[in-house]
């Protein structure tokens, strides 16, 4: 069985399986990276799954202004504060009299009709200034509108320009194409909310294009030419700085995928890393990943830890791994903290109400690094367990280890 790591990366989801590692030795030696010029997988070992949903870059579009006409009659006639209450209350109060004043008619006569006149009075004087309020509105809205109409048509104008430079700038980045985006953005009069997710992307492209051409060796200019982009393009600082980090999550997620983060890969790498002035505690993340995978370095069903675990073992099982654990329900809401058990023959999450679960009927494994999940769908029970754990993707993988543990005799057939 092999188990599956989701990651969301700058652009776009990444799903890949894990199965036994290679050892060290067994890498490559070449240090290529596995990461194309356009942040694409370069898959460059043989076997394997991975999967990627790449998000397109989307032009920004302008949000539209609300008007009287988007608002439904009931809700500009429930209003807001005590005008509210009192038009409420008088359709209310309206609705009796007119009823009461049905009622005087059908046994009384011609005495009712006071009370139901009274009542449309009360029901239709709300309605009335309500439609009145409306038209005032809407002609209030009319005479703003060619204002509007102008203001939107030039922001509209200056937006499809900028996104023009930007497309113009991926296509070619140099410092004509860099000059020609630093103009339009500062010719912009939109919110950086609005535009800022474009050329973030943009940015990360160029990165990729630059590192495939310098190559880690020259990181630093990599790193100094995506300074230049964001200044042009109209970044942030702290923007800039993530979406550098943005580059170094996709090279260290592409290797990992790859089973072919070896010494050679691992010292290109540290180079792009001391380029970009990237340390740990910038990615803490890809730092966990990177050490857990390396645990799972040559280890095999055959070569599985055993540990001491304080709970009470079937015969003939031994503890191999274990953790503090969060249940969480379908909607990730916390259910009780416990502590997990993998054995040689079931994952047990100790708890007040305690899942016991065979391994023999595990049936899939997902790792969600975003979240620090691990989901555990087997037989029984029938909804996926969902668990936090401290080391989900090393978890996983010992879980998927023990499944595949052949304690037979030798010799037995």
């Amino acid at each position: 069985m092999t188990f599956y790591v989701q990651k969301s990366l700058a652009h776009g989801p990444i799903r890949f399986g894990v199965s036994l590692r290679q050892t060290l030795e067994d890498i490559d030696s070449d240090a290529a990276l596995s990461t194309g010029p356009s942040g694409e997988f370069l898959r460059r070992r043989s076997g394997g799954f991975y999967f990627a949903d790449a998000r397109s870059i989307n032009a920004p579009s302008l949000p539209e202004s609300p008007t009287i006409a988007r608002t439904p009659f009931w809700t500009s006639l429930r209003g807001e504060g005590r005008r509210s209450a009192a038009y409420l209350a008088s359709i209310a109060l309206g609705a009796i009299f007119a009823l009461l004043g049905i009622a005087v008619l059908i046994r009384k006569g011609r005495a009712g009709w006071v009370e139901v006149i009274l009542g449309a009075i009360m029901i239709g004087v709300p309605i009335v200034l309500t439609a009145q309020k409306r038209r005032q509105i809407r002609m209030e809205e009319e005479r703003v509108r060619a204002e509007r109409e102008e203001r939107e048509r030039r922001h509209r104008a200056m937006l499809e320009a900028y996104v023009s430079a930007l497309q113009r700038l991926r296509e070619n980045p140099s410092e004509e194409t860099l000059d020609v985006a630093t103009r339009e953005r500062e010719a912009l009069e939109l919110p950086y909310e609005l535009w800022s997710p474009l050329a973030k992307r943009t940015v990360l492209q160029i990165g990729f294009e630059a590192l495939a051409r310098l190559t880690p060796q020259r990181a630093r200019e990599v790193s100094d030419f995506m300074s230049h982009a964001s200044e042009a393009v109209g970044l942030s600082a702290a923007d800039e700085v993530e979406t550098k980090l943005d580059l170094y999550r996709v090279l260290v997620w592409h290797l990992l995928a790859d089973d072919l983060l070896g010494k050679a890969q691992a010292e290109q790498l540290k180079l792009f890393r001391k380029g970009f002035d990237i340390w740990d505690r910038d990615a803490p993340v890809e730092t966990q990943a990177i050490e857990e995978f390396h645990l799972l370095r040559g280890l095999k069903s055959s070569s599985v830890p055993r540990k001491q675990c304080g709970i009470r073992l079937q015969f003939r099982e031994y503890c191999v791994h274990s953790s503090r654990a969060t249940l969480l329900s379908d909607k990730r809401v916390p259910r009780g903290t416990g502590s997990l058990f993998v054995t040689n023959k079931r994952v047990l999450i100790d708890m007040k109400k305690p899942i016991d679960i065979p391994l023999a009927q595990i049936d899939d494994l997902e790792v969600n690094i975003d979240a620090n999940l691990l989901t555990i769908r087997a037989a029984r029970p029938e909804k996926p367990v969902i668990v936090q754990v401290e080391q989900p993707i090393y978890t996983a993988a010992l879980i998927d280890l023990a499944t595949s543990i052949d304690e037979r005799p030798r010799g037995f057939a």
